[in-house]
């Protein structure tokens, strides 16, 4: 009778400890499925903003800013640098400078507001009519009409492209560089460079003939 106790004893036990293993498995899969789930859906979550001084979204993907976000801040950024008059230019460029690097600000805020103070003093008045963004890796090409006024005179319409270099720091969109990009100058720097390494070759090649020479001279 007793041996029967034992034997059921030790069954309920061996059934206990199956059943504990099995609940134990169960739970490992549970944890690693969830793990999995989570490390998903931090990997590609969505972080969207509606800024009310923007017409879109603001999206980030794994932490990269999609292609229209950046256009629409491209928008912004050649409004305040490049339409303006003489009562709103200062402080269109000091939200400009809210937006540059802390190593770029030092420059960019004495150049800025020396802009300015030449736009009060002489009354300027100017309009960007921009048609083309063209983005880059860390560049942003923006083409347009600029249309200058001294009052009610008329200085200048001309095509222009500014072009913005910038980066994303803690999902924060931050320029580097804001500057007018000059085809010609570029092109007479890129045709000064050729040169140069043209010249360059031309004595590395002299200067390999005249050892040559001397070799076989002795």
């Amino acid at each position: 009778m007793k041996a029967d106790i034992f034997v059921q004893k030790s069954s309920n036990l061996f059934v206990e400890n199956r059943l504990l293993k099995f609940v134990v498995g169960v739970m490992a899969v549970a944890v690693c499925f969830n793990s999995m789930m989570v490390y998903r859906a931090v990997k590609y979550q969505r972080t969207i903003l509606i800024p009310p001084t923007m017409t879109g979204t603001v999206e980030f993907v794994q932490g990269q800013p999609t292609e229209s976000y950046v256009k629409d801040i491209s928008r912004k950024i050649v409004n305040l640098a490049t339409t303006y008059s003489p009562p709103t230019a200062r402080g269109q460029f000091n939200d400009l400078l809210a937006l540059y690097t802390p190593e770029a600000y030092p420059e960019a805020s004495k150049s800025w507001y020396s802009l300015a103070g030449r736009i009060e003093e002489s009354q300027v008045s100017s309009t960007f009519y921009m048609e083309k963004i063209t983005l880059g890796e860390s560049t942003i090409e923006m083409f347009g009409n600029l249309v200058q006024f001294a009052g009610d005179t008329k200085l200048e319409t001309a095509a222009k492209t500014y072009v913005v270099a910038y980066r994303i720091r803690d999902g924060r969109f931050e320029i580097s560089e804001f500057k007018e990009k000059n085809i010609k100058a570029d092109a007479e720097k890129l045709k000064a460079e050729a040169e140069t390494d043209a010249q360059l070759k031309k004595n590395a090649d002299a200067k390999r003939k005249m050892d040559n020479a001397e070799t076989e001279a002795k």
